[in-house]
């Protein structure tokens, strides 16, 4: 997602973070299936994986934040364009109303401060709400500037359109709060059954070395553990992915 309230030296600090968490998780699962330096250094292929999907799932989380702000924000729009006003000035009152309450808005107080810029120096609305649905990445808000385009240059009721998108947001959001509560249950069992598996091989292996040994020190034992962890793989993924719904 382009949008961001982050500094770059956050940014990079966060990044630098799950680097490191990558780099650990991989290690501890190569070492503890097949105690190898060897195995873990080539575990690192598939670091880029994990951090693809860590980068989806940060999305996804800033995607929940933006239609929240959003939902707001559309209240204040409405407003400002029911009692008649163009949507240049709602712009502009919206931006000073999410001033004065800077903190709720960290996503999209940026992008309105960029695009009363862009107006002030004689941009079209249209260019600059486009320009604003591009950098959200977002379905919902690209469609709600394309059907304001249409409405401005149609002549019809911005403030009917802001409504009524509003509307659907709250709808969608809502649903998705309903399911978001229903499957956090299977998400914490979820994550119990990933963690038991890795859970018993360290019981074992601090318990039990000697009965263990054939698992590490075996070329047959060795080809075990590998579709152990290729088939506890595939079950994580095919799990979240069970797990990732929503409208």
């Amino acid at each position: 997602m382009a949008m961001s309230s982050r500094n770059s030296n956050g940014e990079n600090e966060k990044t630098w973070l799950e680097w490191l968490k990558g780099i650990l998780l991989i290690s501890a699962a190569g070492w503890l299936c097949f105690k190898s330096w060897e195995a873990c250094l080539a575990g690192m292929v598939l670091l880029p994986f994990y951090l693809r999907v860590r980068k989806k799932e940060k999305i996804r989380k800033q995607q929940v934040l933006l239609w929240g702000e959003f939902r707001d924000v559309m209240g204040i729009l409405y407003s400002s364009t029911a009692a008649g006003g163009t949507m240049e000035k709602a712009l502009r009152d919206t931006r000073q109303d999410m001033k004065a309450s800077e903190n709720r808005y960290p996503l999209l107080l940026p992008e309105f401060e960029r695009m009363c810029l862009r107006m002030d120096r004689n941009i079209p609305v249209e260019e600059v709400l486009s320009d604003f649905a591009v950098r959200s990445q977002d379905e919902d808000i690209t469609y709600f500037v394309e059907l304001l385009s249409i409405a401005k240059k149609s002549g019809g009721s911005l403030a009917d359109i802001i409504h009524h998108t509003a509307d659907m947001m709250n709808m969608r959001m809502e649903i998705n709060s309903e399911i978001e509560t229903i499957l956090a249950g299977k998400r914490g069992e979820l994550r119990v059954m990933l963690i038991v598996p890795p859970a018993i091989l360290l019981y074992m292996n601090v318990c039990s070395p000697d009965y263990m040994a054939v698992l590490y020190d075996t070329l047959a034992g060795r080809f075990v553990m590998a579709m152990a962890l290729a088939a506890y793989g595939i079950a994580a993924v095919i799990g979240r992915r069970i797990l990732d719904i929503r409208l």
